[in-house]
């Protein structure tokens, strides 16, 4: 994360220049050798078991960024804390009074939590806070929020805005599908300033002209950001893209479903999931153990997995196809290759100019050619409209046939089934679109590339991993009666145990001399060696190696014991009509190739 162009500005640059956006604290860059220290904070509400849906915890985690990616997300490096639970809101009717009254009395209360959770970092991240480094200096460090993992739905609930808008832009919710250029960033202090200055919320006047002002313009509920008294911060810059849920859950889900639509139509189902299921397994890849229509839930893995071998099958399915097919499915295999390039150049995890170039023609190509699944993009309002019109176009054709000679006939229900296909392609055009959030999230992964790095080290995978470990253990452990204090109470001493277990092995390896017990239970806490896992090794042919004798050598083995072996395992496992031949000097000069 040191790399990038974030930790640059905000050691050089004034915050009155470089974030412009929060204008009203303007403060000076941080001072001459002082040490920064990147805050990554992550939350997500999760259920503790399947069997009580009611059943959740809200936990909130934070790491920083000066250490590496690969010790920071690694599950038992103990780089993510858990700070604390939020409270669960309580459910109740839409649509009601008492539900707005207690949306608001929810996130008043989000609010105040996490002004308290804040507090300390404020007061640090002004002034700085004389700080232990690893070597044993004590530096001036200023923690600074820069970044917050989640995934879109808990981005709505702690930036406060609706579920169809964008935390870091205003686009427009009905051109999120489109390739415009960027938008104007959210400015949330221009949203309280508004709020603030218009105190009469009581008033049916001013509340219509909020909700006017950003409801409909920029899509902000009632409340407010909580991150928006944090110092040093751009609000907007502490949103992370997430491969998780945009592209392996989000796109690519997206596009199986289009995808079985675009089969269907074209009578290539059966073909699809021939190919699909034939996919045999590799080392890494898991072979499908059913066809992909009767899969109901996939999680992130088989969805990676998935974008590995996607275009391949489906250009199988679709193989011959007529005269009148072949310009869709050109367009529709484009689409797939394009987003699954797309997918593959952002799991990069260092990028160049010509890396980020390729992404983004990626994803222009993909908006191109996108519209060749339109028709089946459409919501249950379109659908039933289109199931309407071959009624009402039969009403209007039924007294005409009546005067119809029956020779003339069958051309008037030829012309009634194309215009019945034109009038639905029309119907479909009009009022289908993909005017969803995560089509436009990925227009914002170049900007992050420049200004955080790359983007799989900010994925909610590694949150996940957490929640296994620091949660749900507890969760199992406590006797499910004000689960959260026994949770953290949990957490909180095996966390000391482990900082602890640690200054000891660190004060041994240093050669301090410590009691014998302290000793002997070091050795007795340390993990025993794992075995290594018994795996078939993948290695490329040696070029010294052409018969029998040679690759007998290669394996420190005799040739006459080789022989035997190939000889016994011909008679117990081989068809009768392919055996090898069971003369030594024969075996002796068959080539590798035909042993494999």
């Amino acid at each position: 994360m040191h790399t990038t162009d974030w930790w640059w500005d905000v050691q050089v640059l004034p915050c009155s220049l470089f974030y412009v956006k929060a204008s009203n604290r303007s403060q000076e860059t941080v001072p001459e050798a002082a040490t920064v220290v990147p805050i990554i904070g992550m939350s997500d509400q999760m259920n503790l078991t399947n069997i009580s849906p009611d059943k959740k915890a809200w936990p909130v985690y934070m790491t920083i960024g000066n250490l590496p990616s690969t010790i920071r997300n690694r599950p038992g490096s103990r780089a993510i804390l858990l700070l604390g639970l939020l409270p669960i809101p309580p459910k109740l009717v839409k649509s009601s009074r008492a539900e707005k009254l207690q949306t608001q009395i929810n996130a008043k209360t989000l609010l105040g939590v996490f002004e308290l959770i804040f507090a300390p970092l404020n007061g640090a991240a002004r002034e700085g806070a004389p700080i232990e480094c690893a070597n044993g200096k004590i530096r001036r460090c200023f923690p600074i929020m820069s970044g917050w993992i989640a995934d879109h739905m808990e981005n709505v609930t702690l930036c406060g805005i609706k579920s169809s808008t964008c935390p870091k832009c205003e686009m427009p919710p009905e051109e999120l599908a489109s390739r415009a250029g960027h938008h104007r960033a959210r400015d949330y202090a221009r949203y309280e300033r508004y709020q603030r200055e218009n105190p009469s919320l009581d008033s049916e006047t001013h509340d219509a002209a909020y909700a006017h002002y950003t409801n409909e313009t920029h899509g902000i509920k009632r409340g407010q950001n909580v991150f928006q008294e944090l110092m040093r911060v751009s609000t907007t810059d502490l949103h992370k893209p997430d491969m998780l849920h945009t592209i392996y859950l989000g796109l690519l889900k997206h596009m199986m479903d289009w995808n079985q639509g675009f089969l269907k139509k074209l009578a290539r189902q059966q073909a699809f999931d021939d190919a699909w299921e034939a996919l045999p397994p590799y080392p890494g890849f898991f072979g499908p153990k059913k066809a992909s229509r009767e899969v109901t839930q996939s999680q992130g893995k088989e969805m990676r997995i998935l974008g590995l071998c996607l275009l391949g099958v489906l250009a199988v399915a679709l193989r011959q196809p007529d005269s009148r097919q072949v310009q869709p499915i050109r367009r529709a295999l484009t689409c797939v290759r394009s987003l699954l390039d797309f997918t593959m150049m952002a799991q990069y995890r260092s990028h160049t100019p010509e890396t980020i170039s390729y992404m983004e023609e990626y994803a222009t190509q993909f908006h191109k050619t996108k519209d060749s699944y339109l028709e089946f993009r459409i919501s249950k309002r379109t659908q039933e409209k289109t199931d309407e019109l071959p009624k009402e176009l039969r009403r209007q054709r039924a007294q005409m046939r009546e005067r119809v000679p029956p020779s003339h006939r069958h051309r008037i229900r030829d012309d009634d089934r194309e215009e019945q296909n034109d009038q639905r392609m029309e119907l479909i055009q009009s009022e289908s679109n993909f005017n969803f959030v995560k089509m436009h999230l990925i227009s914002h992964f170049r900007d992050h590339i420049y200004m955080f790095g790359n983007i799989p080290v900010y994925s909610t995978e590694y949150r996940e991993l957490a929640h296994k470990e620091q949660i749900k253990n507890g969760w199992r452990c406590s006797n499910k009666i004000d689960a959260a204090r026994q949770i953290l109470s949990s957490y909180g001493r095996q966390h000391a145990i482990r900082m602890r277990i640690l200054n000891l092995e660190f004060l041994q390896r240093a050669g301090a001399d410590l009691p014998t017990e302290v000793v002997e239970h070091l050795e007795k806490s340390r993990p025993a060696p794992t075995p290594a896992a018994h795996r078939r090794i993948l290695k490329v042919r040696r070029h010294n190696i052409h018969d029998v004798v040679d690759f007998g050598r290669a394996c420190d083995k005799s040739a006459e014991t080789i022989c035997q072996e190939l000889i016994r395992y011909s008679r117990l496992s081989l068809p009768p009509e392919r055996p090898l031949p069971e003369n030594a000097a024969i075996l002796r000069a068959l080539p590798v190739e035909l042993l494999t």
